[in-house]
């Protein structure tokens, strides 16, 4: 018995020296803002003053103006090949949520729907932006029709990229979204972010494995590195959210629904819920794709928004 206890506190010992090295390994401070600046900004980059926030957003193009809105954990850069590709077309617009990427925390901590159309109101008031189309992925997407309905005389056009709206009705999700959901975690995850999590979040984000390269693990190790960001990803997920999804019907814009075939974030059976519950929309389903058409089919993504705004 004595030999048993003796052995079970060895094992006790070496388990919490893992724990210590995985700590110790996967620790990261915060990164200032100044610094990620330097790194990922460029001429098209711009900031704004929101809410006590520097809002940072990108512009570029000419035309009707056209303004693009990320998902959880996004920024900027998702929309990257749209802002390469349509500028000759239009004046393209796309901000960094409160929360993510360069701009930072809401100084409330209010992450709730209602919270994010009244930011996108202020944020494209203050630009001088009156009426544009309006183009949303992922979370961003939910934040667009619900902006839509709230702002219908401001919307042209609207579309839809693998957006949410819908209850899920599968658990299957990325490596980062299921720590999210762990309570207990949520202490550790303002300070220890395993690359490892992001990389594998990243591959099962897209089907084409060249876009989860070690650059792409860089730049969102960086923005959720960045001061006060890893906080807004607990907030987020703590912050309640109502089934507002029988309004959908009430949207008329002209829309378009992008959709990633293979997506588990958000399955394309959500696209034939939206096309079916939205009285004037078009659907584009894309073969082999996940969830970020936009950057993974950039190109045809591209042409595809193009022709259904110039129509």
């Amino acid at each position: 018995m004595s030999k048993l206890l003796k052995y079970f506190g060895y094992l006790i010992l070496f388990l919490f020296i893992l724990l210590l090295g995985f700590l110790a390994i996967n620790y990261h401070s915060d990164i200032p803002v100044d610094d990620l600046k330097e790194k990922y900004t460029d001429a098209t980059s711009k900031y704004v003053e929101i809410d006590g926030m520097n809002v940072h957003y990108q512009r570029k193009g000419k035309g009707h103006p056209f303004v693009l809105v990320h998902g959880f954990s996004g920024q900027v850069w998702n929309w990257r090949a749209w802002m390469k590709e349509l500028p000759d077309d239009f004046d393209l617009i796309a901000m960094d949520l409160p929360g993510f990427g360069l701009t930072g925390p809401h100084p409330k901590g209010e992450y709730s729907t209602e919270m994010s159309v009244k930011f996108l109101d202020d944020f494209l008031t203050k630009i001088g932006i009156d009426t544009f189309h309006l183009a949303g992925n992922s979370m961003g997407g939910g934040i667009s029709w619900a902006y839509t309905l709230a702002h219908p005389e401001r919307v042209k056009k609207l579309v839809l990229v693998d957006a949410g709206g819908y209850p899920k009705e599968s658990k299957k999700t990325i490596p980062g979204f299921k720590i999210l959901q762990y309570k207990f975690l949520h202490g550790l995850i303002t300070k220890i972010t395993p690359r490892a999590i992001i990389k594998q979040s990243l591959e099962g984000t897209y089907v084409d494995q060249k876009f989860a390269n070690e650059k792409e693990v860089d730049l969102y190790m960086d923005m959720i590195r960045r001061a006060g960001n890893r906080q807004v990803l607990i907030d987020r997920m703590k912050t309640p959210r109502k089934n507002r999804s029988v309004l959908i019907k009430n949207i008329h814009q002209p829309t378009l629904i992008m959709w990633g075939a293979e997506d588990i974030i958000i399955p394309a059976s959500h696209a034939h819920k939206f096309h079916n519950d939205l009285p004037n929309s078009e659907l584009i389903i894309y073969p082999n794709v996940g969830h970020l058409p936009m950057d993974e089919v950039g190109n045809q993504s591209a042409k595809d928004v193009r022709n259904f705004l110039l129509k």
